[in-house]
């Protein structure tokens, strides 16, 4: 009896991480749902306790089917304004590690004072590079990942909620540029943020 209920559960298991999986990654499928950050637009999480700024450490995984495993990641040979934001192979470096502020900025840890910035000169165009760039508390550097909804969106270029951040797909692996783009409902455009 004991053994038949243990199967029980073990397949439930299974059969909830396997539905997970279609939907999204299967690493970040069997992750809690505490772990998960959602905002919405100007109302980012507050202070961690032990956090010098206001805000929370987080992680972005990509959730692209056809290269599971990345996360969002700033070009560690760099630093400065311009610098590459890319998804690469989540390793747990600083790089890959950022500060969700209160005002929706997103933080480099790697390359204090710099932050996830929608480069100007595209105007939010598809193709639009995310980089990058000095902290400056304008609109292109704050962002909004609602509940329930797997894309995230620029404040300053999110076209009534129609464009999104998106990777590359014309590079396949580690490298791939993180950019805006159109919302097409393809996993290049969906992301799982979670604490640090």
């Amino acid at each position: 009896m004991i053994v038949h209920k243990k199967l029980a559960a073990v397949a439930t298991a299974v059969a909830a991480l396997t539905a997970g999986a279609t939907g999204a990654a299967s690493a970040q499928a069997a992750e809690p749902a505490a772990h998960h950050v959602a905002w919405e637009q100007g109302q980012a999480p507050g202070a961690r306790a032990d956090s010098l700024t206001a805000g929370i450490y987080v992680r972005i995984y990509s959730l692209y089917r056809a290269t599971p495993g990345q996360c969002l990641d700033a070009d560690a040979t760099a630093g400065g304004n311009g610098t590459k934001v890319q998804v690469w192979g989540c390793n747990g470096t600083t790089q890959q590690e950022w500060l969700l502020s209160t005002d929706g900025s997103l933080r480099s840890v790697r390359f204090p004072g710099m932050c996830l910035d929608a480069d100007t000169n595209g105007g939010g165009a598809n193709g639009t590079r995310v980089q990058l760039w000095q902290c400056n508390g304008t609109t292109q550097q704050q962002w909004y990942h609602p509940s329930g909804d797997l894309a995230i969106y620029n404040v300053r270029f999110n076209n009534g909620n129609n464009t999104v951040l998106d990777r590359d797909t014309n590079v396949p692996g580690n490298g791939a540029r993180a950019q805006l783009w159109g919302k097409n409902f393809q996993s290049q455009q969906w992301w799982d943020i979670r604490t640090a």
